[in-house]
């Protein structure tokens, strides 16, 4: 998922904060719950209130009591109101409720669908962090390979240091795979004269390519750190840690497939088979 929210608060939801503090996310209170980002926001006319931002890649059913469970642990640890946006980055069309309507209670969320967001809003800006974002977000007619192509040459115009540029182009790899586009993505990355450090960057694509077991390994583990870090934000050292010293393929494999199945970054870890 993105990693930069602050673009989403301005760009997207259209707040005009003075100031955006970040929160803990992790709260215990019956049992443990990790939201993706808690902000404290102040707006420019002094009103202060938390932001609680998810981000989902699957049509949850239940998120609606999810983000319900959110709003109280929130409310109940810091005593604030609490306005809660869920951003979808799914595959499939958006079919989430976002809403719980029962005679004993009347609950609503906002949901954004990245489809449903104009790419220019990110794909002009000189923040490459916004310029990422923009290959969820609606195309706006364009033939996907150009737009692909836009979006490299927008990241090699605004990015001149070529280490950050490569961090950038992974994780614009790893979002291309939410929209099925990652074979496009990895040509046209081929096809560009965009100066990268092959080996070093894209040592997962060229070791499978290679055959080479370790470069295989080695690209899993750092697709599956990147990964992790879009999906529920910065994890532990410990987590790091325990995925960097497996070298079957399989488990990594498995590994990867656990993070689409996890709501949280807490199931992940038991699905994962990590948990700390």
């Amino acid at each position: 998922m993105p990693s930069h929210p602050g673009v989403l608060i301005r760009d997207v939801l259209y707040i005009k904060a003075t100031s955006i503090t970040p929160l803990t996310t992790k709260m215990q209170i019956t049992d443990e719950r990790e939201a993706d980002f808690i902000f404290e926001i102040t707006e420019e006319n002094g009103k202060v209130y938390l932001l609680h931002i998810e981000f989902q890649v699957t049509n949850d059913p239940n998120m609606p009591y999810r983000m319900l469970r959110y709003w109280v642990f929130i409310t109940e640890t810091y005593k604030k109101p609490v306005k809660q946006c869920l951003f979808y980055v799914g595959k499939e069309l958006l079919k989430m409720s976002n809403k719980i309507s029962a005679t004993e209670i009347s609950y609503e969320y906002e949901i954004i669908d990245f489809r449903d967001i104009d790419c220019n809003t990110f794909l002009n800006s000189n923040n490459p962090k916004a310029i990422v974002i923009s290959i969820l977000c609606d195309y706006k007619g364009r033939d996907v390979t150009i737009f692909i192509r836009e979006i490299l040459e927008r990241i090699r115009s605004t990015v001149k240091e070529e280490t950050l540029r490569s961090k950038y182009i992974r994780q614009l790899e790893v979002l291309s795979r939410l929209r099925g586009i990652e074979d496009k993505f990895c040509e046209e990355v081929d096809n560009m004269a965009i100066v990268l450090d092959i080996e070093g960057d894209y040592r997962f694509r060229q070791g499978r390519e290679k055959g080479l077991k370790e470069g295989i390994a080695q690209g899993l583990i750092e697709g599956i750190e990147l990964a992790l870090d879009i999906r529920f934000g910065n994890i532990s050292l410990a987590v790091r840690d325990k995925i960097r010293t497996i070298n079957d393929i399989n488990k990594l494999e498995q590994i990867k497939d656990s993070i689409k199945k996890a709501g949280n970054l807490e199931e992940f870890k038991t699905i994962a088979g990590i948990a700390e």
